[in-house]
């Protein structure tokens, strides 16, 4: 049941310790949970879970020994470690002490000297026990006490945080004066002393706008120190000899948070001292989407050969962390914004529940002209100046570290990361300018890397990213409409166009574009449409990033009513020799229908002349035929027709008398 690991630490095995009954399968779970039982290895496969015997709690260790024996004494070789045992008297004395102000010992104070007892309690026992010595310190034949003190200095001083000498004589006398005189051995008889009662209310004040002021800055207590004595001479305050006594006030956790802030900033001051709230992340798609913008940590090289970085702004859904949609620009601003949402709902194709931003100016512009209220149910600003309210930051930070660092030409996080792996290898790039990215590539390299992120495995769960957005269903998340996006993304000219036999046309950004309307599900044009429109007002809207398609619609005191749709105008070439195959055949198709509505309205007219008795014919006189049309309606062949008479006025050369158009005829 008790066996060493491969760094030669005691354990015993986790199966033992449920099967024989010292704790429940359910129990043992939720101490190993809680730290009381620090598993070593991971039971599976073939292996068996191991427990650290010297750092379990006390009341099984003892269940353990009580049904196994001592193993110490079942094995022949242990280290030192092994004898080391948390001395819990210790650790209740320093932490029920208190000093003389009054004030209980610090934390920090508190593991250290509850450490050196226990580990001088090891000592005790090995320097007392020939075997013990032989077991922890491996037979050395070298001077104990040289060999305790190089075994002490080797301990690693985050797992036991002790402060006992190197040196093997200073270390000796330690010993004898801790076994001579107790716990209270390790507590500096000047620490926790009324050294900042020293210090008058008055001088308190003066020390604390020191240390808080803005503009002169106050380094350190060295100087801190120095500027209180001169003070102190002038005000006959009591001169103080030592830092400590700044300090002791200074730290005092009445006065801490009074000067934090002006030390290091709001936001850590937030960080420090303000409780956060326990939140939970949504458990379905389109419950809550993060949206931000923040530099592309990719170098690329502009077309002067400059190296330069560029801004992305990310829509993300908080469930999955799926990058919904992005934008790349110089720029974080209101257009950004807005191309990304309008990605995002593309591909999501339903309307999110929540959308959270932050405070910049480009969202500032959207959300009040309220583009964030139309595209979700709720729009809210994230908490000012309280990072960990933006979950797209952390998110955005790992993606950073885990896929763009990926790439030769990663710029590295923010300067102040402190981790050597999160700085970009400079001389490299420098070295290498030339062999950068252009824009254009660098849009393709960030696209593929957005598309490994989605195609990850969830931190949470393990699954696909976009797996875990596509399989999820959101009831409150209403599929977007086609009209509806018209609504969301779609910009109407507040000027009104006037519809003409060309069709409708208007320019934007000084570009023209004209378009007419086609009959449903066909490339013909509806003349019957534009021919009742004609000289007709409409508004448009249309998506500025597909312009072959707008909609018109007619002011009502309502609002805009919709009335159809317009695509853009058909060109065909005049010369038949650069026509192609289908141009042809659109042109002829074109010209029946323009024949055909001319004969619908004429004989729309003409019945109706009839049937009151005025049609020409009525009066004795001829209706002439439609120019350019074999129609079937009867009429006698006019000698002289319009055309004729068009081509004689070509050909005409005035006199000075002016013939008379008479005299043409």
């Amino acid at each position: 049941m008790f066996e060493y690991n491969h760094n030669n630490i005691l354990c015993i095995q986790a199966s033992w310790i449920v099967e024989s009954g010292i704790v429940s399968e359910p129990n043992y779970k939720q101490l190993c949970s809680r730290g009381h039982l620090k598993k070593l290895t991971i039971g599976g496969n073939g292996r068996k879970a191991l427990i650290q015997f010297d750092t379990m709690r006390s009341d099984i260790k003892s269940k353990v020994i009580e049904l196994a024996g001592d193993p110490y004494e079942k094995v022949t070789t242990i280290t030192f470690v092994d004898y080391i045992e948390q001395d819990q008297k210790a650790s209740n004395f320093y932490r029920n002490y208190t000093l003389d102000n009054g004030e209980g010992l610090p934390e920090k104070n508190i593991k250290e000297y509850s450490c050196n007892a226990s580990i001088i309690n090891a000592i005790n026992t090995i320097v007392n026990s020939k075997i013990a010595q032989r077991k922890a310190l491996a037979g050395s034949k070298a001077n104990i006490w040289e060999r305790i003190a190089e075994v002490v200095s080797e301990l690693p001083k985050h797992t036991y945080p002790h402060s006992l000498p190197k040196n093997q004589r200073i270390l000796r006398n330690k010993i004898k004066n801790y076994l001579k005189d107790g716990y209270e051995i390790f507590i500096h008889k000047s620490f926790g002393s009324k050294n900042a009662e020293k210090i008058n209310d008055a001088a308190k004040a003066f020390v604390l706008a020191c240390w808080t002021n803005p503009v002169k800055r106050v380094s350190n207590y060295t100087q801190l120190l120095r500027i209180y004595n001169e003070e102190a001479k002038v005000q006959d305050w009591k001169l103080i000899k030592s830092e400590q006594s700044l300090i002791n006030f200074l730290s005092d956790p009445k006065i801490e948070p009074l000067w934090w802030a002006n030390r290091f900033g709001e936001l850590k001051f937030k960080e420090k001292f303000m409780m956060p709230f326990k939140t939970t992340l949504p458990s379905m798609r389109d419950s809550l989407w993060y949206s931000d913008g923040t530099k592309i940590n990719l170098y690329y090289q502009t077309k002067d050969g400059k190296m330069k970085t560029i801004n992305v702004y990310e829509v993300m859904d908080s469930y999955s962390e799926v990058f919904l949609g992005y934008h790349i620009s110089e720029n974080e601003d209101y257009e950004s914004g807005y191309q990304a949402f309008k990605m995002a709902i593309k591909i999501s194709g339903h309307r999110p529940y929540q959308i959270s931003f932050d405070n910049g100016s480009g969202n500032k512009k959207l959300h009040n002209g309220g583009f964030f209220d139309k595209i979700s149910q709720l729009a809210i600003k994230t908490q000012p100046y309280n990072g960990k309210s933006k979950t797209i930051e952390s998110v955005f930070g790992r993606f950073q570290t885990q896929f763009l660092a990926q790439e030769w030409n990663w710029t590295g996080q923010n300067i102040t990361a402190t981790k050597l792996s999160s700085h970009s290898n400079m001389e490299f790039i420098l070295a290498n300018p030339d062999k950068l990215p252009t824009l254009k590539e660098l849009k393709t390299i960030y696209q593929e890397k957005r598309t490994q992120w989605n195609q990850a495995p969830h931190p949470k769960t393990g699954k696909p990213r976009i797996d875990m957005y596509y399989e999820s269903i959101n009831p409150d998340a209403p599929k977007v409409t086609p009209f509806q996006m018209v609504d969301f993304f779609w910009i109407e000219r507040s000027v009104p166009i006037t519809c003409t036999s060309s069709g409708v046309s208007f320019k934007e950004k000084k570009v023209q574009y004209d378009y007419v309307v086609y009959q449903q599900n066909s490339r013909t044009i509806d003349q019957e449409w534009h021919v009742k429109n004609v000289d007709q007002k409409f508004y448009i809207k249309f998506d500025p990033d597909d312009m072959s398609l707008i909609y018109l619609y007619k002011k009502t005191p309502l609002g805009l009513k919709f009335v159809t749709a317009a695509e853009t105008k058909i060109e065909i070439h005049r010369g038949q020799q650069e026509q192609e195959d289908w141009e042809a055949q659109y042109y002829r198709n074109q010209i029946e229908t323009i024949k055909q509505t001319r004969i619908t309205i004429q004989n729309q007219v003409e019945a109706n002349l009839q049937k009151h008795n005025m049609s020409a014919e009525n009066y004795g006189y001829r209706t002439p035929n439609l120019k350019g049309i074999n129609s079937n309606r009867k009429s006698k062949k006019v000698k002289n027709d319009i055309a004729q008479y068009q081509k004689k006025v070509s050909e005409m050369v005035l006199t000075e008398d002016n013939e008379s158009i008479y005299d043409l005829m």
